[in-house]
């Protein structure tokens, strides 16, 4: 049989009191008293005994019933339950006072962890990195805006789904992506953490594509000026003595081939001069900038450079931070690029979409044409390459750059009737 204090301190109480009764009924003998005269002595000092203990027990075991709800309210993280001391001293006092303070303690705890989980949900929702929050069952049970970026909708349309519905699998603690393109744009780590004893995972994803491109760009960067510096000390002298030579020859066809010489070494050095720029620096002046009203102006000058042209604007941002110089130009840059698109297109296209609103705490501009779209997307963004006859390879390598100098991005694609551009910059 299962060990109960109660039944055994009972038992115990009831033998004392037999005993006790027992030594009474001697006692009541030894002084000569009738037999029925000590018999009932003897029971009702038992009885009067054995309603004494059990007052004692009941109050004992009613101090125990009030702690255990005391333990189970705090177990449920319930706190507005607080037991009320019934001694002043002794053990049971001291009892009685610790499990209070325990409460309290544990009260102030979950308080001041209430305030930091708020605070990491805060940093969570303001991270432009997609995040989820799986349960113990793997299904999604938080994420924060940037979840859209991946799924193009809010997450709370997903919550309740598992992580294989959404495209997560684990290999070897190793979380994946089941689209190969998603796996080529962003790395995946998780953690675990523990909320009112419930285990939670923490999948975070990372977007490799920047820092794929600054150490390309630190490549390209290397490349420039070492051919920089090897293409002006080449064309230098040779542009020198073809000017020297000039004066020194009378057949016409010598002095066109000198002369043809001459513009050609100017032209490459004009090439590389310009290319150079990709290995300067950028210095952002950031500040809030009316964004509508910074549009409107750029709508306005790229209006009177391709007056058949039509810009439709939407903007429902308000401001964003940026450098309003380098951001400026980055817009009539594209802009330029969508109208000559437009104009160098079969049927011409006309139109240029401008839009800017908020998506998952990101201000994203889109800049679409009708031009037909990029001939070959997987080198647009490459220096040096142009599909254009005057083009040189630089106006989207140096918009990008400009545009994660303000720790956004600019995805270029095809749409269905053009090409599209999508500029995404912190809120």
């Amino acid at each position: 049989m299962l060990s109960n204090f109660e039944r055994s301190l009972k038992l115990y109480l009831v033998l004392l009191n037999a005993l006790i009764g027992g030594l009474c009924a001697v006692i009541g003998l030894k002084l000569s008293l009738s037999v029925w005269l000590v018999a009932t002595l003897a029971i009702v000092i038992f009885t009067g005994f054995q309603w004494i203990s059990n007052q004692v027990l009941h109050r004992l075991v009613g101090i125990f019933k009030r702690a255990n709800i005391q333990l189970e309210a705090m177990q449920q993280a319930d706190f507005t339950h607080q037991i009320n001391p019934h001694f002043q001293a002794g053990h049971i006092a001291r009892f009685e006072r610790e499990l209070v303070a325990l409460s309290e303690c544990m009260h102030q705890q979950k308080a001041l962890y209430t305030s930091h989980m708020l605070i990491i949900y805060q940093l969570i929702d303001k991270l432009p990195s997609p995040i989820w929050v799986f349960d113990e069952n793997e299904t999604l049970n938080y994420a924060n805006p940037a979840f859209s970026l991946i799924y193009q909708k809010p997450w709370q349309d997903e919550r309740g789904r598992t992580a294989e519905t959404l495209g997560l699998f684990a290999i070897d603690s190793q979380w994946r992506f089941s689209s190969d393109g998603l796996n080529a744009q962003w790395s995946l780590t998780s953690s675990e953490f523990y909320e009112q004893g419930k285990r939670y995972r923490l999948i975070i994803a990372t977007d490799i594509r920047r820092a794929l491109r600054h150490q390309e760009l630190a490549a390209w960067q290397q490349l420039i000026r070492v051919i920089s510096h090897e293409i002006h000390n080449t064309l230098t002298p040779v542009s020198s003595l073809a000017q020297t030579l000039q004066g020194k020859v009378n057949a016409a066809r010598d002095v066109h081939a000198l002369e043809v010489v001459e513009q050609r070494c100017a032209h490459l050095q004009q090439f590389v001069s310009r290319f150079s720029e990709l290995s300067k620096p950028l210095e952002l002046h950031c500040r809030m900038v009316e964004l509508h009203d910074l549009l409107i102006s750029v709508k306005a000058l790229i209006g009177q450079m391709y007056d058949d042209q039509i810009i439709q604007l939407d903007c429902t941002v308000r401001d964003c931070r940026c450098d309003p110089q380098l951001f400026e130009q980055v817009l009539i840059n594209l802009l330029k690029n969508a109208a000559e698109a437009n104009l160098s297109h079969t049927p011409t296209g006309f139109t240029i979409g401008l839009s800017a609103h908020y998506q998952a705490g990101h201000v994203v501009i889109s800049i679409t044409d009708q031009g037909g779209g990029f001939a070959n997307l997987d080198n647009v963004m490459t220096p040096f390459y142009s599909t254009k006859s005057t083009g040189q390879g630089i106006g989207l390598t140096l918009s990008r750059r400009i545009i994660e100098q303000h720790d956004g991005s600019m995805i270029v694609s095809n749409g269905l009737q053009g090409a599209e551009v999508k500029i995404t910059l912190p809120s």
